[in-house]
């Protein structure tokens, strides 16, 4: 499944900073189908520095997550998106974790 954009890799640019966010990694270590999460998608096309969207997981296997565009982006590089959108991302991609979620016990 190929992305129609990029998604920003936000673990990498907290590294970048000397950010160590410890807490977000025990957050998507417990992630489970059916949860929801913030990632930065970025369009290359506009100009914008990306735009933040919710996606809900649909899958997880390993290391990839696979999840569905839960709003339609704003950002004109990124139209074409609808909202159901299938997009394959890794822990390294996820922005936030909605905190109204319950937090699950493994």
């Amino acid at each position: 499944m190929a992305n129609p954009v990029q998604i920003e890799n936000i673990e990498a640019m907290r590294r970048q900073q000397g950010i160590e966010d410890v807490e977000l990694r025990e957050v998507v270590s417990q992630l489970v189908v059916g949860d929801d999460v913030v990632l930065t998608l970025l369009s290359g096309t506009d100009g914008s520095a990306g735009e933040t969207v919710r996606v809900r997981i649909t899958s997880i296997k390993g290391s990839v997550f696979r999840g569905k565009l839960l709003s339609k982006p704003f950002s004109v590089g990124l139209k074409p998106l609808r909202v159901g959108a299938p997009l394959a991302f890794s822990a390294a991609h996820i922005h936030s974790v909605p905190k109204m979620q319950p937090v699950h016990v493994r």
